[in-house]
């Protein structure tokens, strides 16, 4: 029998006596072009509490969806002009429509039916003609849900919004405190005898904060490109990832010569290739370079570079001799913001450096590993697929 030649239901069967509790106002589109089941399926959601509207087609959802706020759709398959597939796709496709939750109502129940409404994205899949309580409780639930995810949302970005604040009040206001206060020292002294001295101590400082501001606004508006940042395969190349090493070395040999560090570059016993962007990779391994500076031990200290290969990734691995990480935080310690207390030499960052080399991985195909131990030091590992691109 053809999708079109099967029967339609037109009635909701009424199977469970006891109402579930009322909605707190929520506004369901119903989209269903049979016109007594659209109207009994207004009728029971607005029994139950709910703002209703309704559409008789795909097309005409849309319409809606633009222009008037709703916060489920309970939609038919069926449809003439747009169905229910083309529906949801235009919702998922619409950046403002994108979290909406969508149910469909159908008449076919296969188990290949079902599972083709999950894989598009459907919140969840009720067949006609539908029970009285099934389809509340459904509908009662999704919302839960939404909400339950709006709500980890908001606390998310509000516990992002306050590490911001905290960053800006301490990591930029500091620097910035420096630069302003020792360029007002010069200023005031425009017209008076300064000892080279002091004068060369206050353009230090002048500088160093002036570097320190450029680091953390560079960091924020790199991660932030590569959030937005997709891999192409043309873009990645053949590497050798200890000529990698070296390469990312250089632009923190000063760093590395005033910690007084030593680095031992560890070559593998085979040849390794490995696949990826230079440019980003590089820029990562940076990252973890001056990570491992800031959190050195106070005494010279040793780092290790080398490269690793697992089941299909290579990995560029740098192990310290720091702190070590608390086990109850190596799990968010690559979240943007997230940052160790002050290491023993008082150096503390902006935690978006591993942020930003777990992004770069991952733009690879890969993932950053890390294992530590407190007290004794941390091997952080930078891994990406070892195939090569087609």
């Amino acid at each position: 029998m053809s999708e079109q030649n099967k029967p339609r239901a037109t009635v909701i069967t009424e199977r469970s006596p006891v109402p579930l509790p009322r909605s707190q106002g929520a506004t369901i589109l119903v989209v269903e072009d049979n016109l007594m089941l659209n109207r009994s399926l207004c009728e029971l959601l607005r029994a139950h509490g709910y703002q209703v509207l309704t559409a008789c087609n795909g097309l005409e959802a849309l319409d809606l969806l633009r222009s008037k706020p709703v916060n489920l759709v309970l939609s038919d398959v069926v449809m003439p002009d747009l169905d229910g597939y083309g529906l949801l796709r235009q919702i998922r496709g619409d950046p403002q429509l994108f979290p909406l939750p969508v149910v469909f109502l159908t008449g076919y129940a296969t188990p290949s039916d079902r599972l083709k409404a999950k894989e598009h994205g459907v919140e969840d899949y009720l067949v006609k003609p539908p029970d009285y309580g099934e389809l509340l409780a459904t509908i009662q639930n999704v919302l839960s849900r939404r909400m339950m995810i709006e709500e980890s949302y908001q606390r998310q970005v509000e516990e992002v919004r306050n590490q911001i604040l905290g960053l800006v009040q301490h990591e930029f206001r500091t620097p910035l405190t420096f630069v302003m206060g020792y360029a007002e020292f010069l200023h005031s002294a425009l017209n008076e005898e300064i000892e080279r001295a002091e004068l060369q101590h206050s353009v230090e400082a002048i500088l160093e904060g002036s570097r320190r501001l450029h680091h953390l606004i560079e960091n924020f508006l790199t991660l932030a490109g590569l959030n937005e940042r997709t891999l192409d395969p043309s873009e990645l190349y053949p590497l050798d990832p200890i000529a990698l090493w070296r390469e990312s070395l250089i632009p923190l040999r000063g760093d590395v010569e005033r910690a007084r560090l030593r680095v031992v570059l560890e070559e593998p016993p085979d040849p390794v290739i490995a696949f990826g962007a230079f440019d980003l990779l590089r820029e990562a391994l940076v990252r973890l370079l001056d990570n491992a500076i800031r959190y050195r031990r106070l005494e010279p200290a040793t780092i290790w570079l080398s490269t690793a290969v697992r089941p299909g990734y290579v990995g560029w691995l740098i192990r310290d001799q720091g702190p070590g990480i608390p086990a109850d935080r190596l799990a968010e310690l690559a979240r943007p913001f997230n940052r160790l207390p002050r290491s023993p030499g008082g150096a503390h960052g902006a935690g978006l450096g591993l942020a930003l080399a777990q992004r770069v991985a991952q733009l690879h195909g890969g993932f950053l590993s890390i294992e530590s131990e407190e007290g004794v030091g941390s091997t952080f590992g930078l891994w990406v697929r070892d195939t090569e691109p087609e």
